[in-house]
This record gives C-alpha cells, sequence and structure tokens, in this order.
C-alpha cells in the first residue's frame, strides 16, 4: 500500500514539473516581460524537482546558516570517486543527472559549486588525453573526484561544504540495476526535458481501427428451386428431337421434364388449346385457309386499263 502510494506521489510529481517546465518553454516567447513571472516559475520548478528526487521519503531541510563571521573566502572540499572498487558504474552520470540537473540541483540546495575532476571525468577521451599535462588541466592528473568549492565567511562555508559531501557521498553508493531510484528518476527527468514523457493527466483514447465487414446480402425474392419451376422452358441443346406434333404440322416445341439436365420449365395453363385456337386465329385474315392445312388460297389481281383525263390530238383516230 505505502509503495503505491509512493509511485502516485512521484507521477504526479513528474506530471506537475513536465507541466511548469512547459509554462516556462512558451513564457520564454517574452523575454524580459514578466520578470516576476519567470522568478516565481523559475522558483517553482526548483521546489519541484527537490520534491522529485525525494528518495525513500527523505525530505532535504533548508540550510539553516548563521550570520556570517569574518572575512568571505573562497573554500574547498574534495570527495574522491570509488572507480577502482567498481570500475563498470557510471559514476560521473549519476552526479550529473541528465542534462547536468542533478548537479544544479545540488548547487541550488548547497550553496556550493559543484564539479567532476579529475583522471575519466571529461566524455571526450581523446581530448583529454591531449590536454592532460596542459596549464589549467593539472586535475587530469590525479583521480576521478569531486571538487566542492564555495566562497562564503568560514562559519557558514563549514556548513555548506558539509551538507554539500554528505549529498556527494550518497551519490557515490553503487545499487543493482532495476533498483536504483535514482537513475529511474533521473531517467524520468530526461524525458521530460526532450519532450517525451506522457502526462498521466491527460487521458487519450487512440482512435479506432476501422474494421472490415462483409455485408450482409439479402435476397428479396427466394431463389428457384427444381420443384417449383418459373417461366419459358430454358432448353439447352437446338438439337432436340420433335416427337410430338399437332394436325396442322406446327406443334409447339416439345415439353421437357424438369428432372432432364437440370432444364427450369413452366407450362402454360392454355397450352393445350393451341391446336383449336390456330385455325380460328388464322381465318381472321383474308385469304387464310380454315381448314388448317397451311394453305392459302392465291388472289389473282385483274388490271383494267385507266382512261386518261386529258387525250392527245390525233392520238385516237
Amino acid at each position: 500500500m505505502g509503495e503505491n502510494s509512493t509511485n502516485n506521489n512521484t507521477q504526479n510529481t513528474a506530471d506537475y514539473l513536465a507541466q511548469l517546465l512547459k509554462d516556462k518553454k512558451q513564457l520564454a516567447v517574452f523575454p524580459n516581460v514578466f520578470l516576476h513571472l519567470e522568478r516565481l516559475l523559475d522558483e517553482e520548478v526548483c521546489r519541484v524537482r527537490g520534491n522529485l528526487f525525494q528518495i525513500n521519503g527523505v525530505k532535504k531541510e533548508p540550510l539553516d546558516l548563521p550570520s556570517a563571521e569574518g572575512q568571505i573566502e573562497p573554500h574547498s572540499e574534495k570527495v574522491y570517486v570509488p572507480v577502482k572498487e567498481h570500475p563498470d558504474f557510471n559514476f560521473v552520470g549519476r552526479i550529473l543527472g541528465p542534462r547536468g540537473m542533478t548537479a544544479k540541483q545540488l548547487e541550488q540546495e548547497t550553496g556550493c559549486k559543484i564539479m567532476v575532476r579529475g583522471r575519466g571525468s571529461m566524455r571526450d577521451k581523446k581530448k583529454e588525453e591531449l590536454n592532460r599535462g596542459k596549464a589549467n588541466w593539472e586535475h587530469l592528473n590525479d583521480e576521478l573526484h569531486v571538487l566542492i568549492t564555495v566562497e562564503d565567511s568560514p562559519n557558514r562555508a563549514a556548513i555548506k561544504l558539509q551538507r554539500a559531501v554528505e549529498e556527494i557521498k550518497k551519490l557515490l553508493v553503487p545499487a543493482a540495476d532495476g533498483e536504483d531510484e535514482l537513475k529511474k528518476r533521473q531517467l524520468m527527468e530526461l524525458a521530460i526535458i526532450n519532450g517525451t514523457y506522457r502526462d498521466s493527466s491527460i487521458k487519450t483514447t487512440a482512435p479506432p481501427t476501422p474494421r472490415l465487414v462483409a455485408p450482409q446480402i439479402s435476397l428479396a425474392t427466394p431463389l428457384r428451386s427444381p420443384t417449383t419451376p418459373l417461366g419459358a422452358p430454358l432448353i439447352l441443346s437446338p438439337r432436340l428431337p420433335m416427337t410430338n406434333q399437332l394436325s396442322n404440322g406446327m406443334g409447339p416445341p416439345p415439353l421437357i421434364a424438369p428432372a432432364e439436365a437440370g432444364l427450369l420449365y413452366a407450362p402454360y395453363a392454355d397450352y393445350h388449346q393451341y391446336a383449336t385456337l390456330s385455325p380460328a386465329l388464322l381465318a381472321e385474315y383474308p385469304g387464310a385457309d380454315p381448314s388448317g392445312t397451311g394453305v392459302f388460297g392465291k388472289q389473282r389481281r385483274h388490271l383494267t386499263i385507266r382512261d386518261h383525263p386529258y387525250t392527245r390530238a390525233g392520238s385516237l383516230s
């Protein structure tokens, strides 16, 4: 129960930090316009980052500094990194953090300047070898260490340096993979800075993927079946023999049973009266032979001489 509550608080803090950094990026469009707003926003970002890196619920209290006694002088302290005991552990990345944000957070909390110095402190190894032995690069001859510097009165500088050394020593304790809570939060902060962090407070629903659905085909009328044939007969072969003929020699095509060759056939109601109706229908036409023999009588055309209304003179004598 307590672990789930801690995870929820960390998630909410990360969401809030992402929103603050987004507001800061939008506010950067108007430089030197909202001065107090920029200052308040930076203070809030610093406070939220401190809450994000509260490991195991340990809250870091601000320093309680006394009044300055004596002159302001530079003070420094070295904390060596246990590279020989843990040669494969990335201490530099753990101390600096993403974009150096972990070291900057420690500087704001302690008031000291924190720098990684010594052999192996530079990312570019070739450049490190070229600069070793040159002026202002003497620290490359020393072992890998963290240099802490501060300018303040002796009494105040001692308190700041002590707090900084304690925080640095906490970072120099390696943790097993998958159990490093600091590394998880550093990666979370890196995602926030790069803009790849997903805000859990904004619920996004993925668009539904289109699905191909086969259309439902519904027939208004049922399919024809051999038991209930409809329409005229379908004759697949033109060479069917004519077996049944009527008396006039002009009978209809033979009737074919539906079971033969899968033919569809619907008999007409008055098809059997075809022989009796044919002579009567033919008798209505002039010149038709009502005997039903199929021979029509020939009509002879008689031509008559027509008198012309105008006759030529001398044509008739």
